[in-house]
């Protein structure tokens, strides 16, 4: 019996020997014939996307246009099998551009066969390129300065708050491209960002967002900053001045004061004095507006206090005859 154990494992062993001798020359008739297949010319349409360059001087390209082409190549296998498995970007000149009509030109992609040739492969021909013309809107460069609107959200730790008003810098920015396009924008914005649990004074960037995807901005981001420090509430309580009163009118109002509520960092609480807050009422916007009550508005107060508020936000009159 051990005897004939050890002769079948024998055979077995023998059997692997051979699949794997196999195996070995499957692999390398595999390689050899896929070699001389990959060696062989093939024509064969390659996709491949664009980049313009070669732009009319102080024009711009204001609509979108194509951002691939479709090439009929004649090259070997290996080649082939290169450029569609990886993506190129070919550079695409507009020397040879053509005017249509108004800000339409366009480009016949045959006479930049040659140019697109040149940045392939020396075993690479171009046969053809699909489609055969381009169409582009160019537009004058135009250039002005908007506003920046801010999109920022701030929440602080309990207790904290801004010291006065944060700062966008810079307010407004620089922007170029096609003149149509620049004249239909007046302002950017900053993308939508949240700043959580504020405790102390910052400066942060924030990236801004291109209106369009033709314009050009100044910069990229600005730098949004505020002081923070512990804040703390106060009062006064005061009284208003009526103005543009007519001389023949006399008139009482209730209430005779108003009470001024703000906030303030704690180390100026004792810095805000009574007379730092002015608050008046206008008799004519109430005539004019046709109102039966007067509207309190604060004209004057300290920069360092925030979110001030007045108390009550309408005053009852009477006027007396």
């Amino acid at each position: 019996m051990p005897e004939i154990k050890g002769s079948n494992n024998t055979e077995v062993r023998q059997n692997q020997k051979k699949l794997r001798v196999f195996l070995v020359f499957l692999l390398l008739a595999t390689l050899f014939w896929s070699l001389i297949k990959l060696s062989k010319e093939y024509i064969a349409e390659v996709e491949f996307e664009l980049s313009y360059s070669d732009i009319p001087k102080n024009k711009l390209i204001q609509n979108d246009p194509e951002k691939k082409v479709n090439l009929t190549l004649k090259t070997v296998g290996f080649k082939l099998l290169n450029y569609s498995f990886k993506k190129r970007i070919l550079d695409y000149s507009l020397t040879e551009i053509e005017r249509k009509s108004g800000s339409m030109y366009f480009s016949e992609t045959s006479k930049n066969t040659n140019f697109l040739q040149a940045q392939l492969s020396a075993e690479t021909i171009v046969l053809n390129v699909e489609p055969d013309t381009l169409f582009f809107d160019l537009g004058v460069k135009k250039s002005k300065k908007v506003p920046i609107v801010s999109r920022v959200e701030f929440g602080f730790k309990t207790g904290f708050n801004f010291v006065g008003n944060y700062e966008v810098d810079p307010s407004e920015i620089t922007i170029s491209g096609p003149g149509k396009v620049i004249d239909t924008i007046n302002e950017v914005l900053t993308s939508p960002t949240q700043f959580k649990d504020i405790a102390e004074s910052f400066e942060y960037e924030v990236q801004l967002e291109a209106p369009n995807q033709v314009i050009v901005l100044e910069k990229d981001f600005i730098v949004v900053k505020g002081e923070v420090d512990k804040i703390t509430d106060g009062s006064y309580n005061l009284p208003f001045k009526i103005i543009n009163l007519p001389r023949n009118v006399i008139i009482s109002t209730y209430p005779k004061e108003v009470k001024v509520v703000y906030q303030v960092a704690l180390k100026d609480y004792s810095k805000i004095p009574e007379n730092a807050f002015r608050v008046q009422v206008d008799y004519k916007q109430t005539m004019d507006n046709n109102l039966d009550y007067l509207i309190p508005e604060l004209v004057e107060k300290p920069e360092i206090v925030t979110n001030v508020k007045i108390v009550p936000n309408k005053i009852e009159f009477l006027i007396k005859k």
